[in-house]
């Protein structure tokens, strides 16, 4: 059933909490459109996340970030993912703040230990334990995750359960409603 959102909902979290896949299941659900920010800035780019990390380092990477989430909250309203670290700008998080619904998908480090393991792509996690680099960057960022609207566990295998306590609190919170 297709929704109105009164503005966009953007998805922050850990790499690897869910945000891409439950982004997308969302916005089918809803009906709007779904912007991953990590796949727009590699399509800009026209390189992988880990190829801009490693040519040009994370501060140009956070550059193009920051433009790229400008520029999609400037959209009509709908379902953006955002990068693990994009919270960690001050620019990008005040955006996020005055022109969206942010919410964070939590989930347990260990459990996203397990779903990065055998993804080589994760520039943060090049050559370092999985799992301490996981705490550590959760431990950075937790006081800026913690700022969202709402936070919403991840850690069933059912991201249709996810989904459905995201779109209960759209609705709750009059941040969506029913196109009838």
């Amino acid at each position: 059933m297709k929704q109105i959102l009164s503005k966009s909902i953007v998805l922050i979290g850990l790499m690897g909490s869910g945000k891409s896949a439950i982004g997308k299941m969302l916005s089918e659900v809803i009906g709007v459109p779904f912007s991953d920010t990590d796949s727009i800035i590699e399509k800009e780019v026209g390189k992988e996340i880990n190829e801009i990390f490693d040519d040009s380092g994370e501060r140009y990477f956070r550059q193009v970030e920051e433009k790229v989430v400008e520029r999609t909250l400037e959209d009509n309203p709908h379902i953006i993912s955002t990068g693990g670290g994009s919270i960690v700008s001050p620019k990008t998080r005040n955006l996020i703040k005055v022109k969206s619904y942010s919410i964070w998908i939590q989930c347990d480090v260990r459990i996203i230990a397990k779903r990065l393991l055998n993804q080589g792509n994760r520039p943060l996690l090049k050559n370092k334990n999985i799992l301490d680099t996981l705490i550590e960057k959760n431990e950075d960022r937790i006081k800026f995750y913690s700022k969202a609207d709402i936070y919403i566990k991840n850690e069933s295998p059912n991201l249709e359960l996810v989904v459905d306590s995201i779109t209960r609190n759209l609705l709750i919170k009059k941040v969506m409603k029913n196109n009838d």
